[in-house]
């Protein structure tokens, strides 16, 4: 990244969130490798997994986040993906709860009425 564009980065409300969290980014290297790299996922790498996993992404982000997503929840029956409404990569974390909490749970609850829906897993789903 250029100098002037990190002085200016210097400049934003997010910048010492950012800098705290700079000593876990060789982690999150070593965990993601070479799944950004654009090319095509490792075939074999997630084919042992099989418990329940949710795949997200925001609907109103880039494309190829939602291209990955997919692509991610493509690797078998356990995978489940869904699109969060009107999110991008920045997801309001009073979006990702009730989405959690129902994957999680099972349990899902109408945030208008304050009624109880007991679900086998996330309503609606996003057709792969």
């Amino acid at each position: 990244m250029p100098d002037e564009v990190i002085a200016g980065m210097r400049n934003t409300p997010v910048w010492a969130a950012w800098e705290a969290a700079a000593p876990t980014l060789p982690y999150d290297g070593q965990v993601m490798a070479d799944t950004m790299s654009g090319r095509p996922l490792p075939p074999n790498r997630w084919r042992s997994v099989n418990i329940p996993v949710l795949v997200g992404h925001g609907s109103a982000g880039e494309t190829y986040m939602a291209n990955g997503a997919k692509k991610l929840a493509s690797h078998g029956d356990n995978y489940t993906l869904y699109a969060l409404p009107g999110e991008d990569h920045n997801v309001d974390p009073h979006a990702l709860a009730p989405v959690l909490t129902t994957f999680f749970t099972g349990v899902q609850r109408d945030m208008r009425s304050g009624s109880v829906v007991v679900r086998p897993g996330i309503d609606p789903r996003v057709p792969r």
